[in-house]
C-alpha cells in the first residue's frame, strides 16, 4: 500500500511538472541553454573640453630628443635579441620621436634631417619584413650607429636652439 501511494505521488508530480512546463512554454528553458552573442565593443571616444595651444619649444624638442636617444640605445641593445616584437617597438618609437623632432624644426633644418629619417625607415622595413639575421645584423648595427652619430652631431638640442619653428610642420 505504501508502495502504491509512493508511485502515485511520483506519477502525480511528473504529470504536474509536465503540465506546468506546457503552460509556461520553453522560452525560459531555451534562454538558459542558448549562448548569448558577443557584441563588438564600441571604441570609447573622448572629447576634449578645451583646446590646447601647444607650440614647438626648446623644452618639447629636448624631451623628444631624449626619448629618441633612449629608444635608439634600446634598438641597438635588442638588435641581436630573439624577441622580434622588442625590435619592432624600438625601431617604431625611434622613428616616431625622430619625426616629431623633425616637425618641430624650421623648413631648412627639417630637410637636412629627412635622409636620416629615410634611412631609419629603411632599417624599419628590414627589421619588419626580412628580420635580423647574423649576416645582416652587423650591417644594420653600423647603419643605426651612423644615423645616431649624425643626429647627435647635427640635431642635438644644443645645436638646434635657433632652428625651432613657431608652429608644427605638417
Amino acid at each position: 500500500m505504501i508502495m502504491k501511494t509512493m508511485v502515485r505521488n511520483i506519477v502525480f508530480c511528473v504529470v504536474l511538472a509536465a503540465y506546468a512546463s506546457s503552460l509556461t512554454g520553453c522560452a525560459s528553458l531555451k534562454k538558459v541553454f542558448s549562448s548569448k552573442r558577443d557584441e563588438p565593443e564600441k571604441p570609447t571616444t573622448y572629447q576634449s573640453l578645451r583646446k590646447y595651444d601647444v607650440h614647438p619649444s626648446m623644452e618639447l624638442y629636448t624631451k623628444r630628443y631624449i626619448y629618441w636617444k633612449t629608444w635608439h640605445k634600446q634598438l641597438l641593445s635588442v638588435l641581436t635579441a630573439s624577441n622580434k616584437k622588442k625590435k619592432i617597438v624600438a625601431v617604431e618609437q625611434d622613428i616616431a620621436n625622430l619625426t616629431d623632432m623633425q616637425q618641430m624644426l624650421v623648413e631648412q633644418k627639417a630637410i637636412e634631417m629627412q635622409p636620416l629619417v629615410d634611412e631609419m625607415s629603411e632599417i624599419e622595413r628590414v627589421i619588419k619584413k626580412e628580420s635580423v639575421t647574423g649576416g645582416n645584423a652587423v650591417r644594420l648595427r653600423m647603419k643605426i650607429e651612423t644615423v645616431g652619430r649624425a643626429i647627435k652631431r647635427d640635431f642635438s638640442y644644443r645645436k638646434v636652439g635657433e632652428c625651432i619653428a613657431d608652429d608644427f610642420r605638417q
